[in-house]
């Protein structure tokens, strides 16, 4: 289990310099990487805010084509390299409101669960 928690966390410290890169760039404004402590790194939550691309994947999603934006794919891309598989489950949302007329989702977050080891 240590070698997993070791993987990972040099996967998530790679995307750490990745994301602060983007954001000192003005790709994104504030993100978080959470790990509930009691799933044992086996769930990894990542929340990015004011996320620049977020109305070309929010359009993709709708017209129901399947492809990943450049989160997933930069995440996807750096758990291979650690060799690191998982599900990843993407949401859109708004976090000022929960009224659908008001809808305008500013947060790209990323569910990553079931990691394990390749």
């Amino acid at each position: 289990a240590s070698t997993r928690k070791n993987l990972l966390f040099d996967a998530l410290g790679s995307l750490t310099v990745t994301l602060d890169r983007l954001k000192s760039g003005g790709l994104l404004g504030f993100y978080e990487i959470s790990i509930p402590y009691d799933d044992y790194g086996s769930v990894v939550t990542l929340a990015l805010d004011d996320y620049s691309s977020i109305g070309a994947e929010i359009l993709l999603s709708e017209q129901n084509i399947s492809c990943d934006g450049p989160m997933q794919a930069l995440m996807r891309s750096l758990f291979d390299k650690a060799r690191i598989k998982c599900t990843v489950d993407t949401f859109f949302i708004d976090p000022s409101t929960t009224r659908q007329d008001d809808y305008n989702p500013t947060q790209l977050l990323l569910s990553l669960s079931n990691v394990s080891k390749m």
